[in-house]
């Protein structure tokens, strides 16, 4: 999960906690707009935007969404998030059809705006031919008509536990939002309190507290770390408790064994004929051992992986390499002990009572 593209980037992201305690007036939008482009201005910033919510985070769901040229009367439920005009340059979005939101689609007066933007999986879900078909059409959300400007393309929100989901992007400015401020890496503590200075200039009374958005986004996969290691550290334990009973047994089969191996090494028989004569019955119960875990195995991995919206497919050779490992570690385990018995003096193996 930690390999896999998001759709979007979130590298070098902070996020600054909102003015929540400004007022939203019809001067909050240009002072906004004035205080992203001051910080634009800083050398290590390399863009700025503004959002409802960010990567990590819930997004709201509208549940009344229809298309006005389609009289199936099939209602339809998206997820539905505001941002500014900077938010997919800033994410690295892609835009894979139409334009994006332009300054004159926002208005501090909500009756006033009309343009939204739809990822893939919502130009999908409503039945459009391809993204450039949803261009320039129009769907009702409740009892309010809103104009499709662009297609942008599926991102993950949260973590790959979820699957995609349709989405509607909207021009909504806000208090409540935070801002999403892209860096470099250099001089990152220089470049944090330049931005903190122009927050106090332009959000009076305002906290100033940021963090790292990849920090936040991989905290999601914080319980599945955590249950890979508490699972790694108990494996261990339990391969190394079966490899001391299988220590124990090797020791109590090679000592009532002594004078047969001491009466084939008479006979002729070699040391590696004798580690085989040792090891065998020990590598049939871990290959009877196997096959038995496989199967149960692979059907609570299988139930595990249901969790997931993406997920691999548990392979063949997964057992298989499983299996030898299984083998090499007993061998390694026995071996020490059907060795030490195999180059005995054997006169010394036939006087053993």
């Amino acid at each position: 999960m930690n390999e896999q593209e998001l759709g979007m980037n979130i590298d070098q992201m902070i996020v600054v906690n909102p003015p929540l305690l400004s007022n939203f007036d019809s001067a909050f939008m240009a002072r906004e707009n004035s205080f992203k482009q001051e910080v634009r201005q800083i050398a290590s910033v390399k863009g700025v935007t503004t959002s409802n919510t960010v990567a990590g985070n819930e997004m709201a769901r509208d549940f009344d969404i229809r298309r006005t040229d389609d009289n199936s009367g099939n209602h339809f439920t998206l997820r539905r998030m505001g941002a500014d005009y900077d938010f997919i340059n800033v994410y690295a979005i892609k835009l894979l059809a139409g334009r994006n939101f332009s300054r004159v689609d926002y208005n501090p007066d909500y009756n006033k705006l009309h343009n939204i933007l739809l990822n893939a999986s919502a130009v999908k879900l409503l039945g459009f031919k391809s993204n450039e078909d949803a261009v320039e059409k129009s769907i009702m959300r409740g009892d309010k008509k809103w104009d499709v400007v662009g297609v942008i393309n599926d991102y993950h929100q949260k973590s790959l536990r979820y699957p995609l989901e349709p989405l509607l992007l909207m021009p909504f400015y806000g208090t409540y939002n935070p801002i999403s401020i892209k860096l470099n890496t250099a001089n990152i503590t220089a470049t944090v309190a330049a931005i903190k200075a122009k927050y106090a200039e332009f959000f009076p009374g305002n906290l100033f507290d940021y963090y790292f958005l990849d920090e936040k986004f991989n905290q999601q996969y914080k319980n599945d770390q955590l249950f890979g290691k508490a699972f790694s550290i108990f494996a261990g334990f339990a391969v190394f408790i079966a490899c001391l009973g299988l220590l124990g047994l090797s020791l109590f089969a090679t000592a009532q064994r002594t004078k047969e191996i001491g009466v084939r090494k008479v006979l002729g028989a070699s040391v590696s004929n004798i580690v085989l004569l040792l090891s065998k019955d020990f590598i049939q119960l871990v290959i009877i051992a196997f096959v038995i875990a496989s199967p149960v195995a692979w059907f609570v991995m299988h139930r595990w992986l249901q969790d997931f919206a993406y997920r691999i497919n548990i392979e063949w050779w997964v057992f298989a390499i499983a299996g030898i490992l299984a083998i090499v570690i007993a061998l390694a385990t026995i071996s020490f002990q059907a060795i030490k018995a195999a180059i005995a003096n054997p006169v010394k193996s036939l006087r053993t009572e």
